[in-house]
């Protein structure tokens, strides 16, 4: 989690399908509600969802969750690369396609 002043954001997480019926990422997110809630946050930011609410889409699930907490989806303008080192910017993204 980062936080500054009242605004708190998921930074970054991952789950399995493992045990994925005991919900531990749910346990773990209203944990870090509670610290930011705790902290004086009024905001609690879970970052991007996918641009479809297809069934078949692979971040459905993901979809779900985030909304299943009681939030909302907040469009914003976007986000941009700034590249600072062309050439490793480039091998990278040769290593992306390459990688499918």
């Amino acid at each position: 989690m980062v936080r500054v002043g009242t605004h708190a954001w998921y930074s970054y997480g991952a789950s399995t399908t493992a045990d994925r019926d005991v919900r531990p990422s749910n346990a773990l997110q209203w944990d870090m509600i509670t610290m930011a809630h705790a902290s004086g946050c009024s905001l609690y930011d879970l970052r991007g969802i996918a641009d479809t609410l297809n069934p078949e889409d692979h971040l459905f699930g993901l979809v779900q969750f985030k909304v299943g907490t009681g939030g909302f989806a907040q469009e914003y303008l976007g986000e941009w690369d700034y590249i600072l080192r062309n050439v490793w910017a480039k091998g990278y993204g040769l290593y992306q396609a390459r990688r499918g």
